[in-house]
């Protein structure tokens, strides 16, 4: 009987082992088909859609979908979605990240996908068919993306053709032609376009969801391109306020570039607009800024076959779809946040209560000291007591060491603790763009959640990019209906994780600049518009900083200081390098946090804007990230900067310096790799092939009452051959000569926007990398 029930309950532990878990690895039965951008296509360093198409042909499931993706080597996460998949359904999911990239960490590279019954914390992995890692084509940030929104694709096919200069090749994406394609709902997914095209499209017909993440992918820095139909105000809607043109009566117009005249409407720029295209008064074309982006429009329909046929199409429209890459000579070949990653985070990840004081550390050991050795002695020796010494002594050093627990440990034991620093710049409309980090001392060990808005993003900053753990290891996203939730996982007790992102804070305030340039003296009012306390108020000219004072909201300061030039030049970079240097105290570490993100702010704001800038710092936490569920320390450091453009009196003879002009560098050709070597920003280097450079001329300078006498240029020591571009014949010239100095035909090498262009074909090797770049001075005369 024994035996028979024996045998029973291993036949029922057997049946177990076995049987159940085939059975339900089988009512899993789901395939996944991913395709992430756009046709399948990632531009780096910018946010992508990733579209899941899930086939469930077993039961029904519920669980989680987990895609790992790493943005650089540095930075990652996991991105979680809930399905819900009945017997037999198909179901198409689209999420979007911030970034996507095939430098993956030493983790799991093999496979990206995952799929989890239950929930991703303590569900099981179910095995899927089908795609198990994103396949997407990539391409470089100075790619150009164009995509459209047209009823018929055939009406724009030269938007292929279109090639502005910087740009390594062109793709264009006619979005509602595509199959099996959902327009993105999430902003972030359209950051990876450069251009959004509308031709002839009822923008006010797409569902809200659509319409909402365009618009505010348009104020976070999108540019959005609309060309005019009698209808436009209807086809436009919410958006028909922010067009920068007044339609009127259509008529035939001559365009720039164009051999024959085509349909168009007679307009007039809106409040806000400048015009970007014009023959005679007519205005063709202008652009109104949106946010931290813009709106350009077309007075004429920009799929007519009137129009788009016409030879030199595509090179009107090279002047209306610039490529919206930034200058990166200073941090060449790296994305914003993966600079930040080091740069700032070497900085960002030391807290102020890692100090222990020296004071307290010492007075405690020679209390130790002195109570064990002669105290104790002489005391016990007196007693006669020297046998409790065995109790004594050890008890005493359990004191001591709790002591010394205390000094070291009572600011980081109450509360996890916070570091936010970040930079952002002041948009027309009031609202704030820029970048953050957020550094997290953890006071237990455990899972913390960070929260934000849909208008805030958060990737992870790996550990260690060289570890076995992938990047869903470390931290987790997930979109909710208020925005955005980010788990760092399994952190340890006191120890440091940082989030990165960025970020748009609408409707926050700005500077009122009322500055004026007259005989070398700047003078005006700063006033503070913000609702927060600014410090350290300062102009930032060139590579000087103009500190002016603190500011509380409401109040403003008096400007009266001497300058070098009645132009002030563009901001240029200032390096630090306290990212390397040993920080001493709080007072140092303050002012690390404020260099090293003035630091690295330069690359975005000299993209932008060729202009001076006026800059603060604010500790108070602005960006909208928060821990979910419980209290922290928040220690704040955020730069914010608005460009502005001087009051000028500026008549008679005018001489402009190589230091008073903005120099941008880019490189020729994919194979060049060039670095500026801070803080000269005219020391480089260069590992050999081709670079082209230009100089633009100060916004404050009115070119139309300006006229070019001598263009003077120094080659220095640059090695190879430089050459400057001639306008007029497309050719380059080579500049033989250590010192020259053009005199005729001046508008053949300046541009009527101010723009002088050069090629530096480097003549480098290993061990002299180094060039100095070659250097301009115009000079000229301003009528009053």
């Amino acid at each position: 009987m024994f035996k028979r029930w024996l045998a029973i309950s291993a036949s029922a532990i057997i049946l177990l082992i076995f049987v159940l878990p085939q059975t339900a690895l089988a009512a899993a039965n789901i395939s996944v088909d991913a395709e992430a951008g756009f046709a399948n296509k990632v531009k780096y360093e910018s946010g992508v859609p990733i579209q899941f198409t899930l086939v469930n042909n077993g039961d029904n499931f519920s669980g989680d979908l987990v895609l790992g993706y790493s943005e650089t080597y540095s930075l990652g996460a996991g991105i979680s979605v809930p399905v819900e998949l009945a017997e037999g359904e198909t179901k198409t999911i689209q999420v979007a990240v911030p970034g996507l990239s095939d430098m993956m960490s030493m983790g799991n590279a093999s496979r990206s996908i995952f799929l989890y019954e239950g929930s991703w914390e303590d569900g099981k992995q179910i095995e899927v068919k089908g795609d198990k890692n994103l396949t997407p084509s990539f391409y470089s940030p100075s790619s150009l993306f164009l995509a459209t929104l047209t009823e018929n694709s055939d009406r724009l096919l030269q938007l292929s053709k279109v090639a502005p200069t910087g740009s390594e090749s062109t793709q264009v994406f006619h979005l509602n032609q595509m199959n099996r394609f959902a327009l993105p709902t999430e902003a972030m997914a359209w950051e990876t376009i450069d251009h959004l095209l509308i031709d002839e499209f009822s923008f006010s017909d797409l569902p809200e969801a659509n319409r909402n993440a365009i618009m505010q992918w348009v104020r976070q820095g999108g540019s959005l391109v609309v060309g005019s139909t009698e209808n436009i105000q209807a086809a436009m809607g919410e958006l028909s306020e922010d067009l920068p043109l007044s339609l009127g009566e259509p008529v035939q117009l001559a365009v720039p570039g164009l051999e024959k005249e085509l349909p168009a409407f007679q307009a007039s720029l809106n409040e806000g607009a400048e015009a970007l295209l014009t023959q005679g008064s007519a205005v063709l074309a202008a652009k109104k800024q949106m946010g931290a982006g813009s709106i350009t429009q077309t007075a004429f329909s920009l799929g007519d076959s009137q129009v788009s046929s016409q030879q030199g199409y595509a090179e009107m429209m090279e002047g209306l779809l610039p490529i919206s890459i930034s200058n990166q000579q200073f941090n060449q070949g790296q994305s914003t946040l993966e600079y930040m990653s080091y740069e700032v985070g070497n900085v960002n990840e030391l807290f102020e209560s890692f100090a222990v004081s020296k004071f307290w550390t010492v007075a405690i050991v020679f209390f130790y000291i002195v109570l064990i050795i002669p105290v104790l002695y002489i005391l016990l020796k007196k007693r006669d007591k020297r046998e409790l010494a065995w109790v004594i002594i050890p008890a005493i050093a359990v004191i001591t060491s709790i002591g010394l627990f205390a000094v070291g440990a009572k600011d980081r034991i109450a509360n996890p603790q916070i570091q936010q620093t970040g930079f952002f710049k002041v948009d027309t409309d009031g609202g704030l763009n820029g970048y953050y980090m957020n550094t997290l001392l953890s006071n237990k060990g455990g899972n913390y959640q960070f929260t934000a808005p849909s208008s805030t993003s958060m990737t992870s900053l790996l550990n260690n990019q060289f570890s076995e753990a992938s990047p869903q290891d470390g931290a987790i996203l997930e979109r909710q209906a208020s925005g955005n939730q980010l788990t760092m996982r399994n952190m340890r007790y006191w120890s440091v994780g940082s989030i990165l992102g960025q970020s748009y804070i609408e409707n926050t305030g700005d500077f009122d600049v009322q500055l004026k340039v007259e005989n070398k003296q700047l003078t005006g009012t700063v006033k503070n518009n913000f609702p927060f306390a600014l410090e350290d108020v300062s102009i930032w000219t060139g590579t000087r900083i103009m500190s002016l004072g603190n500011l509380n909201p409401g109040e403003e300061l008096a400007v009266n200081a001497k300058v070098q030039s009645d132009i002030l030049a563009s901001i240029s970079p200032i390096s630090t390098n306290y990212a390397y240097q040993q920080i001493q105290d709080k007072e140092e570490l303050e002012t690390a946090r404020k260099q090293t993100i003035l630091s690295a702010s330069y690359n975005q704001m000299q993209a932008d804007d060729s202009s001076p800038y006026v800059i603060a710092y604010t500790k108070d936490a602005i960006v909208p990230v928060s821990l979910k569920d419980q209290r922290a320390s928040v220690s704040a450091m955020n730069l914010v900067a608005q460009p502005f453009s001087p009051e000028t009196t500026l008549t008679g003879e005018l001489d402009l310096p190589a230091e008073a002009l903005t120099l941008k560098v880019a490189a020729a050709n994919p194979s060049t790799y060039f670095e500026n070597v801070a803080p000269d920003p005219y020391l480089y280097y260069l590992d050999g092939g081709q670079i082209e450079m230009t100089y633009q001329t100060p916004k404050a300078l009115q070119l139309d009452k300006t006229e070019w006498q001598t263009l003077e240029i120094s080659r220095g020591n640059t090695k190879g051959e430089v050459a400057i571009r001639n306008l007029s014949t497309g050719e380059l010239e080579k500049i033989e000569e250590n010192q020259s100095a053009l005199t005729k035909n001046l508008t053949d090498y300046i541009s009527k926007e101010g723009v002088v262009n050069f090629v530096v074909d480097a003549n480098t090797d290993g061990n002299a990398p180094e060039i100095t770049l070659p250097k301009i001075k115009l000079k000229g005369v301003v009528a009053p």
